[in-house]
């Protein structure tokens, strides 16, 4: 058990033992009225001294985030990526094998080609590069390829 004549054993969550006050006796008022309110005080502020003002060195250099100006806006994104015509070559190569073997067969390696072409234009200039879309485009153009050759061979056999 706990002794309540020493506080190191009193446990704060126990009602007090009978006879002793639930709330603590309050603090002795202090003497005399409080300070006044000081504010801090801040050294002066010096004024910092500026070079001359120069032209700016290329047009919307004032404005540094304003599209389309000054040597950190990137080129504007082109309509078609090398992403997308992956994509498209590869399902246009796939369709030509069953519908539109012509029409999707020149779609698939037209894309394909620009694919690999965009891919390497990227890999040249070093941003955005992947060897998927590569891959995705070369399926592409000989898939098209493919559909295209069925094509010619079954017109040809069922002659």
């Amino acid at each position: 058990m706990t002794d309540p004549s020493r506080p190191e054993d009193h446990n704060p969550y126990a009602p007090p033992p009978a006879g002793e006050p639930a709330v603590p006796p309050a603090a002795a008022p202090q003497e005399g009225p409080p300070p006044a309110y000081q504010p801090p005080q801040y050294p002066a502020a010096q004024t910092p001294s500026y070079p001359a003002a120069q032209p700016p060195q290329h047009p919307g250099a004032a404005y540094p985030g304003a599209p389309g100006v000054g040597p950190q806006s990137a080129p504007p994104a082109a309509k078609n990526s090398a992403k997308a015509s992956s994509i498209i070559s590869l399902v246009a190569g796939a369709v030509s094998i069953f519908l539109l073997p012509y029409i999707a067969g020149i779609v698939g390696i037209g894309t394909g080609v620009t694919a690999i072409r965009m891919n390497t234009a990227a890999k040249n200039s070093g941003s955005g590069f992947s060897g998927a879309y590569t891959g995705m485009a070369i399926g592409g153009i000989v898939l098209g390829a493919l559909g295209i050759v069925l094509k010619l061979v079954l017109d040809i056999a069922l002659r």
